[in-house]
């Protein structure tokens, strides 16, 4: 197996050392200079320094640099170690940065999270930023300069990004991004495959027999599960060979993680687009709704139109809850929260313990769930 990197800078030192090539007293190459002549990361660098001082090899002096040990003789350097086991590493510390989290999707990605970390021997902080994009820069500097060993970010939704994420980035700083992934971004990502998920949940309601079928979602602008849950509807259309109006695609919601107002305000104003967007389109017949929250808020305007589900509307979604003992309530896409938490878990400890700076785009495998809100419609024919 491969030495990981931090490994090889610990080994140099040490054979530097023991070569008299640096004295007891001598400076020893600082994390930069090691960056640069193994290039590798500053995080890869620092590690193998700690770890050395950890042995007593060498001193760390603030705001001096790092200097051979007085204490390390040929007696130490007969007895010491150089092959550096896991048993030996300090106990990471990673931070997960999530919006929120519920039962319907994010409970179990924190606890999956944790529980990996956990097994790692690695200790994890949570931030909440509630969806705000000032919190999130705000959480990213303040455990950065706490010194987490590395992140695992759930971005908020919307246009802008986070700066700090780039700047994250660009200095090769351990970094994995969940649920989502960001252009523009050079990190790693585990997402599930929203694009197909969007395609098959499309295809289930034509298999049932409806023509005219809606999405209902947030702006897509910005939020790449959002972009490919919306590219899988228009391509299910497309392979039916069915012209898709654009008039069915309601893309206008306001997120009530991203605003200022009052949630009843934000209950209302979403209440009165969907009512519009209902009433607007007759011939729809069947609802692809791009989050479960959606779900529960379209299903209430048709009830209080005086319709019922699935008799007279079907609708689908992502993430409906599940119940151990009876069907799920909607129709579903069940996203892989324990395979998303362990994946990025083992990601950004390979980023950590063997340096490793290109980025991986990790997809994972989702679950379609029948539930009680789709049916075939009563008039297979348009409305």
């Amino acid at each position: 197996m491969k030495t990981p990197l931090y490994e090889q800078i610990y080994e140099y030192i040490i054979d530097q050392v023991n070569k008299g090539l640096l004295n007891h007293g001598d400076r020893v190459p600082s994390e930069k200079e090691l960056s640069d002549k193994f290039d590798v990361s500053r995080i890869t660098s620092k590690k193998a320094l700690d770890l050395l001082a950890q042995n007593m090899i060498i001193e760390r002096i603030r705001g001096k640099g790092s200097f051979v040990s007085k204490q390390y003789n040929e007696k130490d350097r007969e007895s010491k170690n150089t092959t550096v086991t896991i048993g030996s590493e300090k106990r990471y510390t990673f931070a997960l940065i999530i919006p929120g989290f519920s039962d319907n999707f994010g409970t179990t990605l924190v606890k999956a999270i944790e529980k990996a970390c956990a097994q790692k021997n690695t200790n994890l902080i949570i931030r909440q930023t509630h969806g705000k994009i000032e919190e999130e820069e705000k959480a990213i500097k303040q455990l950065v300069n706490d010194s987490v060993d590395g992140l695992i970010i759930f971005p908020v939704h919307g246009e802008n990004y986070n700066v700090e994420l780039l700047k994250l980035s660009l200095k090769n700083f351990p970094l994995v991004l969940v649920d989502r992934y960001l252009r523009g971004i050079p990190a790693s990502s585990v997402c599930t495959d929203n694009r197909l998920a969007g395609e098959q949940l499309t295809n289930y309601l034509f298999t049932l027999g409806h023509q005219n079928i809606g999405f209902i979602s947030s702006s897509p602008v910005g939020t790449s599960a959002i972009e490919e849950r919306v590219q899988g509807f228009q391509l299910a259309y497309s392979k039916q060979g069915i012209q898709l109006k654009q008039e069915f695609m309601l893309l206008t919601l306001l997120n009530s993680l991203e605003q200022t107002q009052v949630e009843q305000s934000l209950f209302e104003t979403n209440y009165e687009i969907i009512k519009k967007f209902v009433q607007s389109n007759p011939t729809i017949s069947a609802f692809v709704a791009c989050e479960y929250d959606w779900a529960l808020l379209i299903s209430k305007v048709l009830q209080d139109l005086g319709h019922k589900i699935p008799e007279d509307y079907s609708i689908v979604c992502f993430d409906s809850p599940t119940h151990p003992y009876k069907r799920p309530d909607y129709t579903h896409i069940k996203q892989n929260e324990v395979d998303i938490a362990n994946k990025a878990v083992d990601i950004l400890s390979e980023h950590i313990l063997k340096g490793e700076k290109e980025p991986k785009h990790t997809v994972i495998d989702f679950t379609f769930l029948e539930g009680n809100s789709t049916q075939t419609p009563v008039n297979t024919y348009d409305r």
